[in-house]
């Protein structure tokens, strides 16, 4: 794997690899740190096939550079390329990330201002991306689709584990997925996904979460002090609505903490209007996602991706909207 790495590096002329380190952080691609004699930079091995992905999301990335976001500059060949093939892969090298990544149980309000204030930002510089991708318009599933892939997943797990010495990821992904089916077999079924308002949609960063954002500024302890000092992985970027990013990244970093939330969404008001009506709405849809989706148990039993099992918890499932409701009354009276 190293001598390849090597070979790919040589196509942007470097000066010779001391080391190069995989990263841990990165659950899709494979990110590789590469330090020489001068300098450090991140060589990003993509998970996509299709070349004209990877030169989109290099588009985004200079337009979002220019509009004042932080974000690591693409580097060019010689011969002025963003995307090199190799071995049936593509690979794109980028400038290393300033400042210091923050584990989630370590996140302080200061960070999570920060973070709010930079997705504000993010939103107004994707708001004129020429010619984005049209939204994902799929057909929401029915709670018996839903049923029946949970059924075929818990069974497939099941199975495994009978082939194979079982975990503890996998003894909670069963009763994760059981508790969901006895919900979406009786409260859960008569959930419908509701509609975001029309013309909202526009394009946004797709996995904004503190995995793939940096912090500077002393030791990122108070809000005053404390800023982003990158923001990375837009190979997710897409067409939705941004209130549904700002709730994913209240749930998913946050998880729900009303003073993060709080510090979260003042620092996005800092920046642009966020209604609690617009967060309302965004919970119901994000309530709907929730109860219908299996893309963890599928990237994990499926596709093989290990990576992924550190986002399994344990405890059953809980219904987002029920999450949503004790901190909503804190950020409607913040």
């Amino acid at each position: 794997m190293t001598s390849e790495l090597h070979l790919v590096l040589d196509r942007w002329g470097l000066e010779p690899a001391g080391t190069i380190e995989r990263t841990e952080s990165g659950t899709m691609n494979d990110t590789y740190v590469v330090t020489t004699a001068r300098r450090r930079v991140v060589l990003r091995r993509h998970r996509r096939t299709d070349r004209r992905q990877i030169e989109w999301e290099h588009e985004v990335v200079a337009h979002v550079r220019a509009g004042g976001v932080p974000v690591p500059a693409a580097i060019s060949t010689p011969d002025g390329e963003f995307v090199v093939g190799h071995g049936g892969r593509w690979f794109s090298l980028f400038t290393y990330a300033d400042g210091e990544q923050v584990e989630r149980t370590c996140l302080r309000p200061g960070h999570a201002r920060a973070m709010g204030t930079t997705l504000a930002h993010i939103h107004h510089a994707l708001a004129d991306v020429p010619h984005p991708p049209p939204a994902k318009n799929q057909p929401a599933p029915t709670p018996e689709e839903s049923l029946r892939r949970m059924e075929d997943l818990v069974a497939l797990i099941e199975r495994r584990d009978r082939e194979h010495t079982s975990d503890q990821c996998d003894a909670w992904m069963v009763d994760r997925l059981r508790s969901r089916m006895t919900w979406l077999a009786s409260e859960g079924a008569q959930l419908t996904l509701p509609e975001a308002p029309a013309g909202a949609a526009r394009l946004t960063h797709g996995d904004y979460q503190e995995t793939n954002v940096f912090f500077a500024g002393a030791g990122a302890g108070a809000s005053s002090e404390v800023r982003v000092a990158a923001v990375i992985d837009w190979d997710k970027a897409e067409v939705r609505w941004p209130a549904e990013e700002i709730l994913r990244a209240l749930d998913y970093s946050l998880l729900l903490a009303p003073e993060l939330c709080s510090a979260f969404v003042d620092g996005y008001r800092s920046v642009s209007p966020l209604a609690i009506d617009d967060l309302d709405l965004a919970a119901d849809i994000r309530t709907f996602d929730a109860a219908h989706s299996t893309w963890l148990p599928e990237e994990i039993y499926l596709h093989g991706n290990d990576r992924v099992r550190q986002f399994v918890r344990p405890g059953p499932f809980v219904p987002f909207n029920r999450r949503w409701h004790e901190l909503r009354r804190v950020l409607a009276t913040s």
